[in-house]
C-alpha cells in the first residue's frame, strides 16, 4: 500500500525498457515497409536523376521482392482494388505504342472554327503546363469559337521515359477518345533525362539506343494525340538555369522538333528554349513584358514559370494554334520586346 492507502503498482510494470521500445518501433517500421513496399519502390523511381534515386530504387526493389515472395503486400492490393485504384503501384517497363502514323498525306487545309462550331481545346502534360495552361484559358475565356474540354490536365513528375510512374501511352488514347479535342496542347520531357529500364542498351541517357527509344516514344505520343484527326501543339522544353540540364533538354528538343516536322500540318513544335532566353541566348530569371518592363519569369528552381514566363508560353501557344487552324478572334500576339 502507498501513503494514500492505495495498492502500490509493481515497479516492473511501470515502464518498458528503452531497448524494448526501440525494438518494437523497428519491427513496426519493417512491417510497414514490407506492406507498402511496392508503393515505396514506385515513389523511389519517381525521384529525379542522381545517386539518391539509384540507392532508393535498389533498396526498395529488394523490399518489394521480399514482400511479393511472402505475399505481404496482399492487404494493400486488396485495399487498392476496393478503392478502385488497383493500378497505383503497377510498374510498367517496356511499352507498346498502338497508334500508327497517318496513312494519307497530311492535309494542308486548315480547319475553320466559329461560335457555332467551336474548337475543342485540351491542355495536358507534365508540371510545365501547370502555369501556362490557366494563363492561356484566361486569355481565350471570352472567345466563343473556342471550347476547352477540360481544365488543365497536368501530371507532375511524369514523362515518356518512366511509364512505371505514369503511362501516358495508356492514358492519352482514352482521353483523346473521350474528349475529342480538335487541338491538343501538350508538354513532355522535363522528367525524361533518365535512363530507360527494360530497354537494352538504353540504360544511359544520350546513348544511341536511348536516343532511338526516346524518338520512338515521342513519335508515338504525337500519333496517339493525332489519331482521332486532331492537331497538336507540342511545347518544347524551355531553357533551364542549369547548363548540364540544358544540354540534355536540347537533345530532347531536337528529337521533338524533327518528329513534329514529319507531321507538318498536324503537329507544330514550339521552341520555348529560344523564347525564354535573353537576347544573348542565355537563361534569365527576368523577361520583359509587352511594355518592355522586366518581370520575373522563372521560378526559383530555374525550371518552372512565374506569371511572365507563363504569359510568354501562352502567347507562343496562340501563335502555334493559328498555324494549325483558323479561329476568329484569335489574332496574332503583340510581339514582346527582346530580353535585355
Amino acid at each position: 500500500m502507498d501513503e494514500h492507502g492505495l495498492p502500490e503498482q509493481d515497479p516492473r510494470r511501470r515502464t518498458m525498457p528503452a531497448g524494448h521500445v526501440l525494438l518494437a518501433v523497428f519491427i513496426g517500421l519493417v512491417v510497414a515497409s514490407l506492406l507498402n513496399a511496392q508503393g515505396m519502390h514506385k515513389q523511389a523511381l519517381s525521384q529525379g536523376p542522381g545517386v539518391g534515386r539509384e540507392i532508393a530504387g535498389t533498396l526498395t526493389a529488394g523490399l518489394a521482392g521480399v514482400s511479393g515472395i511472402f505475399q505481404l503486400d496482399e492487404p494493400r492490393i486488396l485495399l487498392k482494388a476496393a478503392l478502385g485504384r488497383s493500378g497505383d503501384d503497377k510498374l510498367v517497363g517496356k511499352l507498346a505504342i498502338s497508334a500508327s502514323k497517318p496513312k494519307v498525306p497530311v492535309a494542308t487545309t486548315k480547319p475553320v472554327f466559329s461560335a457555332t462550331h467551336p474548337m475543342r481545346l485540351y491542355l495536358t502534360g507534365d508540371s510545365l503546363i501547370t502555369d501556362p495552361g490557366p494563363t492561356l484559358l484566361d486569355k481565350i475565356s471570352n472567345n466563343p469559337a473556342i471550347k476547352p474540354v477540360s481544365t488543365t490536365d497536368a501530371h507532375a513528375a511524369t514523362g515518356l521515359v518512366q511509364p512505371e510512374i505514369f503511362n501516358w501511352f495508356d492514358y492519352l488514347p482514352k482521353q483523346i477518345k473521350a474528349l475529342k479535342p480538335d487541338v491538343t496542347v501538350a508538354t513532355f520531357g522535363a522528367n525524361d533525362g533518365l535512363g530507360f529500364t527494360g530497354v537494352a542498351g538504353a540504360e544511359e541517357f544520350g546513348s544511341a539506343a536511348w536516343l532511338a527509344e526516346y524518338r520512338r516514344r515521342v513519335s508515338g505520343v504525337m500519333d496517339e494525340m493525332t489519331a482521332g484527326g486532331g492537331r497538336v501543339v507540342f511545347l518544347g522544353l524551355p531553357i533551364p538555369r542549369d547548363p548540364g540540364l540544358a544540354r540534355r533538354w536540347q537533345q530532347m528538343n531536337e528529337i521533338q522538333q524533327s518528329e513534329a516536322a514529319k507531321r507538318a500540318g498536324l503537329v507544330v513544335w514550339v521552341d520555348l528554349f529560344k523564347k525564354l532566353a535573353d537576347k544573348n541566348g542565355h537563361y534569365s530569371d527576368y523577361l520583359p513584358d509587352s511594355s518592355g518592363q522586366q518581370q520575373l519569369a522563372r521560378s526559383s528552381d530555374g525550371i518552372h514559370y512565374e506569371p511572365q514566363g507563363a504569359t510568354v508560353v501562352a502567347d507562343a501557344i496562340i501563335e502555334a494554334i493559328n498555324q494549325l487552324v483558323t479561329v476568329p478572334g484569335l489574332g496574332p500576339v503583340t510581339p514582346t520586346p527582346a530580353a535585355g
